[in-house]
């Protein structure tokens, strides 16, 4: 049953990461973050702005986000396979050996 919710879990946190990854580089978000901001006062980088907000650093944090999508897409599709795949090492020699 923990296997179970284990791939569950995982594979919300895959979808979730992906949607923000995918999404926040093209929102208003990203040009008025506070986060960015504290960093270019602290580090006197403002080298950083223009950098991160560079069409192509936007779509290479885009493309993260693809590609967490994807995996929680494989999972969902292959969720028996996962559970069984984790199930297996709950069940190691290992383990099995410390209950004797």
């Amino acid at each position: 049953m923990s296997a179970k919710i284990s791939v569950i879990v995982y594979i919300l946190i895959c979808l979730e990461v992906g949607v923000l990854l995918a999404y926040l580089p093209w929102s208003p978000f990203w040009y008025e973050n506070f986060f960015l901001s504290f960093l270019v006062n602290k580090l006197h980088a403002s080298w950083l702005v223009p950098v991160l907000q560079s069409g192509y650093v936007k779509g290479a944090i885009s493309a993260l986000g693809i590609v967490n999508i994807l995996a929680g897409l494989r999972d969902i599709f292959k969720f028996r396979e996962s559970v069984h795949q984790l199930s297996d090492l709950d069940n190691t020699p290992s383990n099995a050996a410390k209950f004797e």
